[in-house]
């Protein structure tokens, strides 16, 4: 029998194993990892974007603060100003008037001063008046006398060589009521006739 000669093994080609389907796992995996990272970075970059956002806003606000800030310190200041210089006015004010309420105070003193000075004087003008009417009282009474006693003792010579005006009751009335001084009249002018 014949031998059968084994057919030569004839080299073949190894065929790729079946890691296609292996090759798809990783890359269904390399791209669900990509697009997992894809969706990362979009969330990521408008998370960025937000907080710019937020950020810049931020920022304004703080400038505004800081300008509302400005503004109101200024004004506090301008009314610190206007209450001290307020202050300064309302002591100025009350000295003012403590002075004024002292020098008051002096003119009603130098007030009842006068008047007790005026008292005093206008009682030793009358007295004085008193005393000059009598005394013109006793002048006119011895006048009197003595033009009676030398009327009857000497008619005729006496009527020639003394000339006196005769004693009536308007006479008697002026001297009894004399003129008011200097003083009085400067301190009462509205009496003068």
């Amino acid at each position: 029998m014949p031998t059968k000669k084994k057919p030569a093994k004839v080299a073949r080609k190894p065929t790729p194993a079946k890691k296609t389907p292996a090759k798809g796992g990783v890359s269904a995996m390399a791209s669900a990892q990509l697009k997992q990272l894809q969706k990362t970075v979009i969330m990521l970059k408008s998370r960025l974007e937000k907080e710019a956002k937020a950020n810049a806003t931020a920022s304004k606000v703080v400038a505004e603060a800081k300008k509302a800030r400005d503004a109101l310190m200024g004004q506090l200041k301008t009314l610190r100003d206007e209450g001290s210089y307020l202050t300064k006015e309302l002591k100025r004010a009350l000295g003012d008037a403590d002075k004024r309420e002292a020098a008051r105070r002096q003119a009603v003193e130098k007030l009842a001063e006068l008047r007790a000075e005026l008292a005093r004087r206008t009682e030793e003008l009358k007295r004085k008046s008193e005393e000059l009417a009598k005394l013109a009282r006793d002048s006119a009474e011895r006048a009197k006398d003595i033009v009676l006693s030398e009327s009857t003792s000497t008619p005729a010579k006496t009527s020639s060589t003394i000339e006196t005006d005769s004693v009536t009751a308007e006479t008697m009335q002026e001297e009894e009521s004399p003129q008011e001084s200097s003083i009085e009249e400067e301190i009462h002018p509205e009496r003068k006739e």
